[in-house]
């Protein structure tokens, strides 16, 4: 079975994180106060942080643990760790900022029967429907990694690369127009448009040598590709980019964002 058709078969069972117990214990902490912007559930944190870590070490096809100390796949896992550690941190404050937004209404005390309601949908969203195309993105951005890897390894033997969708129906538009575009592995135009490029993109490289370099006269950007995924997981050795939404917190909490929150890092 392909790649693409394993993670599209594994990604149409719900993800299940969160119980309904962990649910109403989060909404009644967040209810009271207990959880807030400035202290965020850790427990959430760390669930986001492991299912979205399971996603990486699918895509990567290695585990860090399995690694060994100081290889390029080490070096490369850790880092890939640390971004998904710090984008948990930063979900994990968003979803808990829009939450406590809801606790006034019209500056009213909004009920307790209301908020959960509302604080159960929002909950939902963000680690049911959102975090299951997250974890695909994982998956799909640690194996472009763990691809850059192999194409610095054999860059003197293929040193050039041509983009690849896969041809069917379902490509978008902003993706057929980089098919068959063949540029040199060193390129900078790899920093960009390295898939994965767009959620649930199924595009790849592949890595050839004797091949004609495509000329990017007259090329025009692809002005769909949105901008957190115009960068290349392997050279910036991330899964998540900075320009990510998430990232965008309240001007007060900048520091506190510097700092993962206060969360902890392993």
């Amino acid at each position: 079975m392909c790649g693409f058709c394993d993670v599209e078969n594994k990604l149409k069972e719900p993800l299940n994180l969160f119980t309904d117990e962990d649910y109403e214990n989060l909404i009644m902490q967040l209810f009271l106060g207990s959880v807030s912007v400035r202290s965020l559930d850790v427990y959430t944190y760390r669930k986001i942080a492991r299912k979205l870590l399971e996603g990486v070490y699918q895509g990567y096809g290695k585990y860090l643990a399995d690694s060994l100390y100081g290889s390029a796949d080490y070096k490369m896992l850790f880092d890939l760790r640390e971004n998904i550690y710090v984008f948990s941190g930063a979900k994990t404050y968003q979803q808990v900022r829009e939450v406590t937004s809801l606790l006034t209404t019209d500056g009213a005390i909004t009920s307790f029967k209301d908020f959960r309601k509302q604080a159960r949908d929002i909950l939902h969203e963000y680690n049911e429907v959102y975090l299951k195309t997250e974890y695909e993105t994982a998956i799909m951005s640690a194996r472009s990694a763990s691809m850059w890897q192999e194409i610095e390894k054999d860059i003197e033997a293929y040193p050039f690369l041509t983009y690849q969708t896969v041809g069917d129906g379902r490509v978008r538009p902003e993706h057929a127009m980089l098919d068959r575009i063949t540029r040199p592995v060193n390129d900078k135009f790899w920093n960009n448009f390295m898939p994965p490029n767009g959620w649930n993109c199924r595009c790849t490289v592949i890595q050839e040598h004797g091949v004609e370099v495509t000329s990017l006269k007259g090329f025009q950007q692809p002005k769909t590709v949105p901008d957190i995924f115009m960068m290349n997981p392997g050279k910036d050795r991330i899964i998540f980019s900075p320009k990510h939404p998430y990232f965008d917190v309240a001007p007060k909490d900048r520091e506190f964002a510097k700092r993962n929150f206060e969360l902890p890092i392993p």
